[in-house]
């Protein structure tokens, strides 16, 4: 081996990110394969996640003597429900819809995940790189593929959603593009943190070693006690759905029986309502927040249910009757300043006992804002209407549900945090 090939040879093994046998002309073609694999895994999940929903969306029409529509009408309303679980708006002729069911949301999100890991973690290095920056890191955890895998998503998503127009609805392109990128880029999210609690490889692991090197402890410490507070306060609401379904259930059956909508048609509207628990589970949140619900022209806070004209879907049938509602309700607040008490603990744990009080109040300040932020997109998801009309507003009001959340937990996480510290200080 010669002076000049040593020395080549060195530099690539030491120099962030560099590809021993760059510029031999083979690694750019197959780096434009991967990258062209990245995005054709993005369409792929498009494609395959309309077909999950078609094939159930065809069989209805094909069981359901009913239906007068045509098949390219159902597959337009097939490609319609997919494009309404990316938060989509549906126009009609008569109407514009939006709705996303989140438990239908979760189809494609699953299926990005899949697809995610195959892109992100489907090439692995021949030795582990040394990250020295961030072009290092983004080129370590592929960033490039992953970037494209969304890209690929998106584009995809809008041109499926384009066709859309076969059926009897049409899909507001603009208004596919928050969820059509949302959706993929948690899903890289979500393996990039998978990644992470296992680190089973060396490659992205180094990347994901520069990055926690460079997030502040703040925030590496608030992440915690905000995912608790998030698991506990799913199973809490998804409780309390569970428990008005099951109190409300004769008046639930009712409404079932005055529709008659037939074997086929009961089974699709029961789907369709199982597809929307998560949805009730956020609308119950704000509830216990004081924000309330709102559905159409009918509102439910902890006070009273105003009158108001109700779409007729069986599940609403859980909602109280119109009128003043039991007082004492309010004590639902408990529920999340109980949350914040809670991040105040984790928080004052997390930090030595000398530390200061304003070290250990950024800290709750941060766990609850990340609560908060998290319950702001899904309050934004799970709330829709039909337009015109009265049913303009299903669902909570995201900002107003968040704020309230935000100003519950900071009011229980700094009294915990403060009557800690002050308790170690005199220890």
């Amino acid at each position: 081996m010669t002076v000049v090939e040593r020395a080549t040879r060195n530099r690539a093994q030491t120099e962030p990110g560099r590809d021993p046998a760059a510029g031999r002309g083979g690694p750019p073609l197959r780096r434009l394969a991967d990258l062209a694999g990245a995005a054709l895994a993005g369409c792929v999940c498009v494609l395959v996640g309309v077909v999950a929903i078609a094939l159930p969306t065809i069989l209805t029409w094909a069981v359901d003597t009913r239906s007068t529509a045509t098949l390219g009408q159902t597959l337009g309303v097939a490609v319609d429900v997919w494009a309404l679980a990316h938060r989509a708006e549906i126009r009609t002729p008569g109407a514009d819809l939006v709705i996303a069911p989140l438990l239908l949301t979760a189809v494609p999100l699953l299926l990005c995940w899949y697809a995610a890991r195959q892109v992100v973690l489907g090439r692995p290095a021949a030795r582990t790189p040394r990250v020295g920056g961030w072009r290092a890191a983004w080129a370590a955890l592929n960033g490039a593929d992953a970037l494209t895998f969304v890209l690929g998503y998106l584009l995809a998503g809008l041109l499926v959603a384009h066709l859309s127009g076969v059926g009897i609805a049409v899909v507001r392109l603009s208004t596919l593009v928050p969820g059509a990128v949302l959706v993929p880029t948690v899903a890289v999210a979500l393996v990039w943190w998978g990644q992470h609690r296992r680190e089973q490889h060396p490659s992205v692991g180094a990347g994901l070693a520069w990055v926690r090197g460079r997030t502040p402890v703040l925030v590496r410490r608030a992440l915690p006690p905000a995912g608790e507070v998030l698991l506990a306060l799913a199973t809490l609401c998804f409780l309390l759905v569970l428990g008005l379904l099951l109190l409300r259930g004769e008046r639930i059956l009712t409404l079932y029986d005055s529709l008659d909508a037939g074997l086929v048609g009961t089974l699709t509207l029961t789907l369709g309502q199982l597809l929307a628990l998560p949805n009730l589970m956020v609308w119950a949140l704000a509830w216990l927040t004081g924000s309330g619900v709102t559905v159409g022209t009918v509102h439910v806070d902890w006070t009273r249910s105003t009158p108001g004209d109700l779409p007729l879907l069986p599940v609403l049938g859980a909602l109280p009757e119109p009128g003043a509602l039991p007082p004492g309700l309010w004590a639902a607040v408990g529920v999340p300043v109980l949350a914040g008490a809670w991040i105040g603990y984790r928080s004052a744990s997390s930090a030595s006992r000398l530390s200061s009080w304003w070290t250990k109040a950024r800290t709750t300040l941060a766990s609850c804002a990340v609560v908060a932020l998290v319950v702001l997109v899904f309050s934004w998801a799970a709330t829709g209407g039909l337009t015109p009309g009265l049913l303009g507003t299903v669902g909570v009001e995201p900002w107003r549900v968040a704020g309230l959340l935000l100003a519950e937990l900071v009011t229980g996480g700094l009294l915990m945090m403060s009557v800690l510290h002050l308790t170690g200080r005199r220890l």
